[in-house]
């Protein structure tokens, strides 16, 4: 009887020693974990910024607390336009911004994702197709690497107009200030309006003082910005779907964390995200149309003519990044064919 009470103490001393020696570098990883500080120009709670932090805090649960973040919103850490170059400096350790909007010469090939009536309004369709084509285009991928940080994600969202004058024909563009860039600049500029080159940021503070008269924008932030205190005019129908923001993480922060971390912060940010964004814009569209209604702004809706219309004008922005591209040997057309390819197949049916 003796032997076998000391059998089992013996069985019970290595079971607890295996227990200690398995968990307590798990136990003492959650106790010190590693922190990491993540940078977002915009303000806290809209459908983009509530879906990025709900990312964070599943990548903190499924690591069981190895990984804390601090949140810094509404440029209080970094300016969006610096947003790339304090990534790469360590500034902050995760984060983002319109970067391939704002530093289109660091990324030319990418521009196939401003061009406007390309692809469709599907979030999931242009956010699960970029995010392919950043891991598999070799020339799409080459300009990440260039950059010296780790892709994370993509976000688009249909692009609309909100102004103080209504929008429906091209001649309503003739001598109008919009807030513009890129493309869509260009096309503004080509239809007799003047295009004003703001960051998303400064475009509140320029329709107070008349710097412009509009802006191109998102249905998801017109209010939250309050675009609608200053234009009563909401042009509904979307003239593109844009890459307007990339998430990223510097590179010595993502060398430093271990494997099975990288692994759930790639596929959070991969298939996590997109979903956790659909789930707040469906919540949040309806409460920002009747917002928009509620504070007295005409809603617009472009006949299939008028349409048709608008996008014939604006078909020479295809030709001139197919031109452009070639003239660095890359087939333009084809990517263009490629992106569209898999949004269709990943646009919600």
């Amino acid at each position: 009887m003796e032997k076998k009470r000391n059998l089992i103490f013996i069985y019970v001393v290595i079971f607890v020693t295996f227990l200690a020696l398995f968990y307590s570098p798990l136990l003492f990883a959650a106790s010190n974990p590693i922190i990491l500080k993540y940078s977002d120009p915009s303000k806290e709670g809209t459908a983009r910024t509530e879906a990025a932090k709900d990312t964070m805090l599943e990548i903190e649960k499924r690591t069981g607390g190895r990984v804390k973040h601090e949140f810094y919103w509404s440029e209080s850490l970094v300016k969006a336009k610096d947003s790339l170059e304090a990534l790469k400096a360590g500034t902050c350790d995760v984060g983002g911004a319109p970067d391939m909007v704002y530093h289109p010469g660091f990324f030319p090939v990418w521009q196939f994702s401003q061009i406007m009536f390309i692809g469709g309004p599907d979030l999931m369709g242009v956010m699960k197709a970029w995010n392919e084509m950043a891991r598999t285009h070799p020339k799409l991928k080459e300009e990440i690497d260039r950059q010296g940080v780790k892709f994370l994600g993509t976000f688009g969202y249909p692009t609309t107009f909100i102004c103080k004058k209504p929008l429906a024909e091209l001649s309503d563009f003739k001598g109008l200030k919009l807030r513009a860039v890129g493309p869509t600049a260009k096309w503004l500029s080509s239809i007799g309006a003047t295009a004003v080159p703001l960051t998303f940021y400064e475009v509140t503070e320029g329709l107070a003082r008349g710097v412009i008269e509009g802006t191109m924008g998102y249905l998801y932030v017109h209010v939250p910005y309050k675009f609608h205190d200053f234009c009563k005019f909401f042009t509904a129908t979307p003239v593109a779907n844009a890459l307007i923001f990339n998430t990223w993480m510097n590179l010595e922060a993502w060398k430093r964390l271990p494997p099975d971390i990288q692994k759930i912060y790639e596929e959070a940010w991969r298939d996590y995200f997109p979903e956790a964004v659909l789930k707040h814009t469906d919540n949040e569209t309806a409460k920002q149309i009747k917002a928009l209604r509620d504070g007295g702004v005409k809603i617009t809706n472009l006949t299939p003519a008028q349409y048709a219309r608008w996008k014939e004008s604006a078909s020479n922005l295809d030709d001139e990044y197919v031109e452009k591209m070639k003239k660095i040997g890359v087939d333009g057309r084809k990517i263009i064919a490629d992106f569209e390819r898999l949004y269709k197949k990943y646009e919600k049916k």
